[in-house]
């Protein structure tokens, strides 16, 4: 080397990026009334872009292009220009040929990302239809050609007709939403709540959420609202909660959760009787149940405990705690995270309700 340093450089260009998702977004009301807060979700998602969907009758007609740095997919018979993809569409588009999405879009030079993803489009004998799901001049999923589209607006007017028909339109408040990859509107019944504790009451209520880029099914799932912290805990999976996928007929989809209304908030009544019950529950371990929180990571972990601290009023983790306060502490805790893990954890909150009042309502 005669004492000279070689310094090797690479030729190749770097990797195409993706366009990013439309952001999340939780937003918290003392009590929104219905119309308002559904007028807040629908001009989110226009903000977005101009929704549009556009039927491929086979994605091998179809190719994968460079536009400033990013992925683009576009017709070969150029009939229109190319859309930028979008981080979740690229991802559908991989998992559909079973290419490892993180791989091929973050370590690849971008002639072996454009080679790799244009042989997967063109290798199949067999025509390969899809929906594209477009926000303004840029595709944000890629979905099946059975899609069954039931986006904001007519999701919010079936829920608003549902209540009307419940007679409860009037009485409901919305407490919180969430816009997104996932779309949030938590509402409270006032009419049904009790103080669990002096001065602590806590209301039945219901999350109804879908996704209009293939991220999630309509959930129509019951919940406990404690009003003093804002803190919600969702009723567990499998407890009567109500799932309705993006298939088949829009009709059957508005059809279903018309009727799932009135049954999630008869399991949430359930949940509520199990909530009260929690009082009385002595929780052994609680930094072992704080463990099994879904894999959470360190920071999660930690305010989690300090959460629990704040609840109990102790200065360090109590081997023994009451289930009340434990589960305030997580719930309390799921309000620093991003919407979907704010989910995941109150959700995980009711499961643990469950298990620790088991028949108790």
């Amino acid at each position: 080397m005669n004492g000279h340093t070689s310094i090797v450089t690479s030729s190749l260009p770097p990797p195409l990026t993706v366009s990013p998702d439309m952001a999340s977004r939780w937003m918290d009301f003392k009590g929104e009334d219905f119309d308002a807060a559904a007028h807040e979700i629908v001009k989110a998602h226009k903000a977005d872009g101009a929704a549009f969907d556009q039927p491929v009758m086979n994605m091998a007609t179809w190719g994968v292009v460079p536009v400033d740095g990013r992925f683009a997919l576009a017709p070969l018979g150029k009939q229109h220009g190319p859309k930028l993809l979008r981080a979740t569409a690229f991802t559908n588009l991989m998992n559909r040929y079973g290419a490892p999405a993180e791989f091929v879009r973050d370590r690849l030079p971008a002639p072996l990302q454009l080679a790799i993803a244009n042989w997967m489009l063109t290798s199949s004998d067999r025509a390969s239809p899809a929906m594209l799901r477009l926000r303004g001049d840029e595709i944000a999923a890629i979905v099946s050609d059975r899609y069954a589209p039931l986006d904001q607006e007519p999701l919010l007017d079936c829920v608003r007709a549902a209540l009307v028909d419940q007679n409860a339109l009037d009485d409901v408040e919305v407490k919180s939403i969430a816009t997104g990859m996932v779309d949030v509107i938590r509402l409270v019944f006032p009419s049904e709540q009790e103080a669990i504790k002096v001065g602590d009451v806590s209301a039945l209520g219901l999350d109804i959420s879908s996704s209009s880029f293939g991220r999630s099914a309509v959930h129509v799932r019951g919940i406990v609202w404690r009003l003093r912290c804002t803190n919600g805990l969702r009723a567990p999976e499998g407890a009567g909660n109500l799932s309705f996928r993006h298939v088949g007929d829009t009709q059957r989809l508005r059809a279903s959760i018309s009727e799932a209304i009135p049954s999630a908030l008869a399991v949430a009544r359930g949940t509520f009787g199990k909530w009260k019950a929690a009082v009385d529950v002595v929780v052994h371990g609680v930094a072992d149940v704080i463990a099994q929180l879904q894999e959470p990571t360190i920071t999660e972990r930690k305010l989690v405990e300090d959460r629990i601290l704040v609840e109990t009023g102790t200065s360090k983790l109590p081997e023994r705690a009451p289930l009340y306060d434990v589960l305030n502490g997580i719930t309390a805790a799921a309000h620093e995270f991003v919407p979907a893990r704010r989910l995941e954890l109150e959700s995980v909150a009711g499961q643990l309700l469950s298990v620790h009042t088991g028949g108790a309502s």
